[in-house]
């Protein structure tokens, strides 16, 4: 039996991209990539993510994912930053300083 799990957000999208899980791009270099886009700063200049979060468990945890499951969700904040993950490659970085009304953090699933 499927349960809905929608993770709600009340805060304003200003990112949105994904990693495909081929080797190309890790988990990781998506999110600090996302998070310097946001910043409007390049990747070097962004202060380290690993003071948010555990980058090389996040990244054993989607290692595996086939997509036959729903998709995993994990968030995380980082400055002001709010970040979300899903297993599905779907990355989204929202403005914490700029409430919204709460609306799903995803709706769908993207296509890359």
């Amino acid at each position: 039996m499927e349960t809905d799990t929608t993770l709600y957000r009340s805060c304003t999208p200003v990112v949105d991209t994904w990693y495909k899980n081929d080797g190309s791009r890790t988990i990781p270099e998506a999110i600090v990539d996302a998070i310097a886009e946001a910043e409007g700063k390049e990747v070097t200049d962004i202060s380290p993510l690993y003071e948010s979060i555990d980058l090389e468990s996040l990244s054993r945890l989607f290692e595996g994912y086939d997509g036959t499951d729903q998709d995993p969700l994990i968030s995380f904040s980082h400055e002001h930053w709010n970040v979300f993950v899903r297993a599905d490659g779907r990355i989204r970085v929202c403005d914490g300083t700029r409430a919204t009304d709460p609306k799903p953090v995803f709706e769908g699933r993207p296509v890359p």
